[in-house]
């Protein structure tokens, strides 16, 4: 039985094994033939190239890829090697460009949601320091990085355009989505357990949502990024409606009933559909026909239901017949945030101490001024290993970056060991090559951070290093520098302005209730001027990302490390959750057309108040509080508005969850850590 076992793992982990080699086989000779080419080309010095441009090639075949897009990236590149050799001339400029460039790049590319984004583009200024060249050596290296930059281009370009399921316009995912939704609403009716169909549907609206951060820059209406928004909406204001408790209604209500199973049905024929593209005639007016069906018995049933659906027609006819709307939804105008205000943004969340970007910046700087200036400075054989080993190995997080220091160093050592025994059978360049060719298709098949990909990384960089010096003085070297970079990497992590899972997680709870503050103030200036819509898609993006990494956290949680404040902490971040979707649909709705004076009145008291109470949370929860709130003495609390039973509705749906939060957190008396 042992043995059926043992052999049974030992075939899923080659199946694994496998499954990881075709994946990055593209990758593994994209490499290979820009190696090979470079250093019939140009030489075995410049062989640092081939690894930067896969970098690239990595990171984007499997992201639609524009012409302008790849374009820019090549543009990119070149600067950053010009500012790499500038950095190489002397001393001063060496401080200076190693201390500016790691900010420029970090605040401009990454984020706590993206926090790698930095990496291509500081790996080429970093790794093109490490071995100075002169000028005549320029020359050959900036040919070498624009011949490497060419196929790049053209592979990128053929590659995402033949094998990349993204390339194939597609909204496979949404209408599952569609069919989920339908088939919950039919469970719901019946009475049915509907949560693991709900936390499926919360996954569908977060992955959408995490997609278009990844494309926030982009502008035209009829553009993917735009329309992944409006069905992350559409799905955050499905998840709403399909969680909100009707059970009752459903059962006693006949009228009702009959109206949720048309609409189930609805969701699941457009779930089933090959695609929605050309046919808007079989959706829209079934659409809207039950978009026109109301009542005032379950008023409540109907206004959420309308929400989504009102968004799903909005989203088909964009697919259909691209238009621009009026009624404050729409994709109308440009939603990419004007300049002064990412200014604004990136003054008022990156340069503070306890922004990622700044605390990260700030490491990251500080480990490559120490790597540059002793490689600089001393000359010494093999002594960029020490800055490339220490780059590799700084990471955002602390938990992230201790995890590598370990598996880097056991890696390394056991493919220095390794080395010893390989070495004599590779007398030959040819051997050497064969070995080197060897270790780059198990290296990109191996995980990055773990102690097998290091090993191969070692045996890797060791062939080519021993290929032009055969002396095994190099593995000593290699195991001194490595230990060197942990070390530099340990203090610089431990005292200098460290991030760890733990401190992120606090300041994201933070984050969480500032963004409450911040819509409530969004929605206050709807009340008096049109509002951008982009203010509202950054808000939402916004949260919603930082709303995933609470609960990523959250679900990892050590079983010793506040468990206690586990549920506590999930309750909140549920009931936050459906305040932002409140307050989202208030938007739309103040958004569309303008109140009387006395409705204008009532609703800046309500936005007072609620301020106010989420300020009380805050302070008994040890946060820092909003400074910029108003004095509530004197103000009357109104949770709706004459004449105006959608958005009442909303107001007392609002007021009632923040009450639960503000109980919650009276009732737990310790307070949560």
């Amino acid at each position: 039985m042992n043995i059926s076992a043992d052999f049974s793992k030992i075939t899923q982990q080659t199946k694994t094994v496998w499954k990881q080699f075709c994946k990055a086989f593209p990758v593994i000779v994209f490499f290979l033939v820009l190696f090979a080419f470079t250093i019939a080309a140009f030489g075995i010095q410049y062989t640092i190239i081939p690894s930067l441009i896969t970098v690239n090639f990595q990171n984007r075949r499997n992201k639609r890829q524009s012409v302008r897009s790849l374009l820019r990236v090549i543009v990119f590149q070149f600067i950053l090697q010009i500012l790499a050799y500038v950095a190489t001339l002397n001393f001063p400029l060496c401080l200076l460009l190693n201390l500016a460039v790691p900010f420029w790049l970090i605040f401009t590319s990454a984020s706590q949601f993206n926090q790698l984004g930095y990496f291509a583009g500081l790996m080429t200024f970093t790794f093109l320091q490490m071995m100075p060249v002169d000028f005549a050596g320029f020359i050959v290296q900036i040919q070498a990085m624009g011949c490497g930059l060419l196929f790049f281009f053209l592979a990128t370009l053929w590659y995402t355009r033949h094998y990349t399921e993204e390339s194939r316009l597609n909204y496979r995912n949404e209408q599952h989505g569609m069919e989920l939704l339908g088939t919950a609403l039919e469970k719901k009716i019946a009475g049915e357990n509907i949560k693991e169909l709900n936390q499926e549907l919360f996954k569908i609206q977060q992955s959408l949502y995490q997609r278009v951060y990844s494309r926030k820059d982009i502008k035209h209406a009829n553009d993917e990024g735009r329309m992944s928004y409006l069905f992350a909406l559409m799905f955050q204001r499905a998840v709403y409606f399909i969680s909100t408790p009707y059970e009752k209604l459903l059962a006693e209500n006949s009228d009702v009933r009959q109206y949720a199973l048309e609409l189930a049905a609805y969701l699941k024929m457009a779930g089933n559909m090959t695609t929605w593209i050309g046919n808007a005639d079989k959706l829209v007016p079934e659409g809207e026909r039950l978009l026109g069906i109301d009542g005032q018995e379950g008023m409540r049933f109907y206004q959420t239901s309308h929400n989504f659906l009102r968004m799903f027609l909005l989203i088909v006819n964009q697919l259909n017949s691209p238009v621009e709307d009026d009624d404050g939804s729409s994709l109308a105008g440009e939603w990419k945030t004007p300049l002064f205000q990412r200014i604004r943004t990136y003054l008022y969340y990156c340069v503070r101490p306890d922004a990622f970007e700044l605390r990260f910046a700030l490491r990251m700087s500080a480990v490559l001024l120490i790597g540059m200036s002793y490689n600089m400075l001393f000359q010494a054989d093999h002594g960029y290993w020490l800055v490339m080993n220490a780059f590799l190995l700084l990471r955002p997080m602390y938990e992230d970056s201790n995890y590598r220091m370990k598996t880097r160093f056991i890696g390394t050592a056991v493919g220095c060991i390794a080395l010893i025994f390989i070495l004599p059978f590779c007398e030959g360049t040819v051997e050497h090559l064969l070995l080197a060719a060897a270790m780059v298709a198990c290296m990109y098949t191996a995980t990055p951070g773990t102690c097998v990909h290091a090993f191969f990384v070692t045996v890797f960089a060791l062939s080519m290093t021993t290929l032009a010096n055969p002396e095994t003085m190099a593995l000593e070297l290699r195991m001194f520098y490595v230990g060197s970079a942990v070390l530099l990497v340990l203090v610089v992590n431990r005292f200098f302005f460290p991030t760890s899972l733990g401190t992120q997680f606090r300041y994201n709870f933070q984050m969480i209730f500032h963004m409450q503050h911040m819509y409530l103030r969004l929605l206050e200036n709807a009340l008096f001027y049109q509002l951008d819509y982009w203010r509202i898609f950054d808000a939402q993006i916004q949260y919603h990302m930082v709303h995933e990494q609470l609960r990523t956290y959250l679900n990892k949680m050590p079983s010793d490390d506040l468990e206690r404040d586990r549920e506590v902490y999930d309750t909140i971040l549920t009931i936050s959750w459906r305040m932002v979707a409140e307050i989202e649909q208030m938007l739309v709705l103040v958004n569309r057309r303008r109140r009387g004076i006395q409705a204008r009145i009532t609703m800046t008291e309500y936005i007072y108040y609620s301020e106010y109470v989420l300020n009380q949370i805050q302070s008994m929860l040890h946060l820092k509080k909003e400074r910029k709130t108003k004095d509530i003495q004197g103000m009357r609390y109104h949770r709706c508005i004459e004449k105006e039973p959608e958005l009442s509705a909303l107001m007392l749906r609002y007021g009632k969850n923040l009450s639960l939060i503000y109980k919650l957190v009276c009732e737990s008396k310790e307070g949560i850590q």
